[in-house]
């Protein structure tokens, strides 16, 4: 092969559309390839050009609608497909000096039948694309962290140990003696109804001087937390953590009683560093020991993306942390302050009330007080509490929210009439500052307290919501507010026409609009989901959008989740300050690629909300 074809050859082995194909098919190549030249200002592909695959070498082209938007902009190695990615309708243009490879169609069709991994990248679709990602993110990990990967089943040990309600305290503790267990599981035939554990037997009996011959059913736990076999062992390390719990029965989909999992168990398996997290912070016996618990959520976030951690999981198991040192804070303020004046329920919301954090963020929360609150009688007390959670929170490495939406700000420490009166002045009155507001308040969550005082007030918000087209316009406004970034040019961040930013910020331009998205149709439906993942499907279930567009929404949402997650723990490995902002030169060329997918997944819907909507401005 002459030099100058090895050279052609070495460039296309170099594509990352071209990667897949073995070294004989990129040998051939070159010789069935022609070489373009075309000068700036001139149409593309070519009128004189046959169908094919185009391959940048250098220079570049610019591809818009009919409007004449610019919606992508290819340079070296970007692949273009003119009877696919080029529909008649749009312009493609040169707008640079460009020096391109075609390879004509036939060839193509026939790389494309002889190669399956090569014909993935052209003829699947943008979701499964962004599912191939999730999988080869998710094989990313140390091979020596299992937890990710064990099933529940696989943990368990021995049969379960069993006994009937009608058996005395006596007779369940003799049983456990004998079976050397330290929770027995209580059936009626063969239905799962309680579970007494040394520590019920401890209290509940010998503390309380109750007789050791009452039935057992007295004293065992109802309303059992309960796991499935076939569940990962990280998930029932966060219904550990959750709960508050030491044992979780474990019980099949027919209901059938299969054993019972122990933190234990758990223990002898590596990566459980979350439970030990909650139970640390759940037992600190003041401020500075919550802080110590809280400065360890970098770590965490690190050794679940080694893990080959998933979003939701990651996500939660985060939250569960976070959730623990808020409730231990309230905790200790109480004991510091005596017991509140009047009923109340801690509400966070932002990504802590979605269920969506990592390790770099801020506060967010709020207090929903019972009506009998009295400013001037119990004002002080709980403006007390909120400082001294807020000062707590910060402590621990989640900042002060910069818009100062916390509970230490008196608009944010209300009775329930009062949030009744700004969830009803922001959806009556959708102005850009009181959709902010409402955008961020529609993703509470109860953390601590009474939580009937917070469904109390969904029961109402909800309903009007739902029925005034105005706000709801308005929020399909605020979900089109900041538009999907393009793709990538010459490693940098293709924002629009005129900007080109050097590093991706996840947030702001991956993750933010599609949590908007879903937002809104949770909204516009009345659904009390709050997971983005989770309103999406139910939006989908719902009649609010199509599976196949959900589907494709939640993949992209997981993918800039899992890429934000991933960037941030090699932040704390290399000891650097967390942040969003991802740098091109980070990602392979096939990691752009499949974010280029994502990017269009998203545009797409915003595209369809702006005229479902008929918000102006829009595309």
């Amino acid at each position: 092969m002459a030099a100058e074809l090895w050279e052609i050859r070495d460039f296309i082995a170099g594509v990352p559309a071209m990667e897949s194909l073995p070294a004989e098919a990129l040998d051939g190549l070159p010789t069935e390839m022609t070489v373009r030249y075309l000068r700036r200002g001139r149409p593309f592909p070519p009128p004189d050009a046959s169908p094919g695959l185009w391959l940048v070498r250098s220079g570049a082209i610019a591809v818009r609608d009919t409007e004449g938007n610019l919606v992508d902009k290819l340079g070296e190695s970007d692949p273009f497909l003119d009877d696919e990615q080029a529909p008649p309708a749009e312009q493609v243009d040169v707008i640079e000096d460009s020096l391109l490879y075609h390879l004509p169609q036939p060839v193509f069709a026939q790389l494309l039948e002889e190669y399956p991994a090569f014909a993935w990248r052209f003829e699947r679709t943008r979701s499964e694309r962004l599912q191939q990602a999730l999988q080869r993110l998710a094989g990313q990990h140390d091979a020596s962290e299992a937890l990710m990967a064990a099933t529940v089943d696989a943990l368990l040990r021995r049969a379960p140990v069993t006994a009937p309600p009608d058996w005395s305290i006596r007779q369940a503790a003799e049983r456990m003696t004998e079976a050397q267990v330290s929770a027995l599981l209580i059936v009626e035939g063969e239905r799962l109804v309680g579970l007494i554990t040394d520590r019920d037997l401890r209290r509940r009996c010998v503390v309380s001087d109750r007789s050791v011959d009452e039935p057992v059913q007295r004293i065992m736990s109802r309303d059992l937390i309960t796991v499935a076999p076939e569940a990962l062992a990280f998930e029932a390390s966060l219904l550990f953590s959750r709960h508050n719990v030491h044992h979780l029965p474990v019980v099949a989909t027919d209901g059938a009683l299969v054993g019972i999992l122990s933190t234990s168990d758990l223990l002898r398996h590596q990566g459980t560093h979350a439970i030990h997290l909650v139970r640390d912070a759940l037992a600190a016996p003041d401020r500075q020991a919550v802080a110590r618990v809280g400065a360890r959520l970098p770590d965490l976030q690190a050794q679940l993306v080694a893990m080959g951690g998933e979003s939701e999981p990651l996500g939660e198991a985060m939250v569960t942390v976070t959730d623990a040192l808020t409730r231990r804070l309230l905790e200790l303020a109480q004991d510091e302050l005596g017991p509140a004046p009047v009923p109340w329920v801690w509400a966070t919301l932002g990504s802590q009330g979605r269920c969506e954090q990592t390790a770099h963020t801020d506060q967010d929360h709020a207090l929903i007080l019972d009506d009998r609150f009295e400013p001037a009688a119990h004002g002080d007390w709980f403006a007390r509490l909120a400082s001294y959670v807020a000062d707590g929170l910060a402590a621990a490495g989640l900042d002060y929210c910069p818009g100062e939406t916390m509970a230490v700000t008196p608009a944010w420490r209300q009775p329930l009439a009062g949030w009744r009166g700004l969830f009803r002045d922001w959806i009556e009155h959708p102005e850009p500052h009181s959709l902010m507001l409402a955008t961020n308040f529609f993703d509470m969550r109860p953390v601590a307290g009474e939580p009937t005082l917070l469904e109390t007030l969904w029961d109402d918000v909800r309903p009007w919501a739902v029925d005034n087209s105005i706000f709801l316009r308005g929020l399909a406004n605020n979900a089109l507010a900041v538009r999907m970034p393009l793709g990538f040019f010459r490693r940098l961040v293709v924002v629009d026409d005129d900007r080109h930013d050097d590093r991706l910020d996840l947030k702001r331009y991956g993750l933010m609009p599609i949590v908007d998205i879903a937002r809104l149709h949770a909204v516009r439906r009345g659904l009390a989901d709050l997971h983005t993942v989770s309103r999406l499907q139910a939006a989908a279930r719902a009649g609010a959008l199509s599976t196949e567009a959900a589907d494709e929404l939640v993949d992209a949402w997981r993918f800039f989740y899992v890429l934000r997650a991933r960037h941030q723990a090699g932040q704390v490995r290399r000891g650097e300050p967390l942040d969003n902002l991802l740098d091109p030169d980070a990602l392979s060329g096939l990691e752009r690629d499949h974010l280029r997918d994502a990017f269009r997944v998203v545009d797409d819907h915003q595209r369809w909300l702006g005229r479902h909507f008929d918000v102006s401005g829009t595309s």
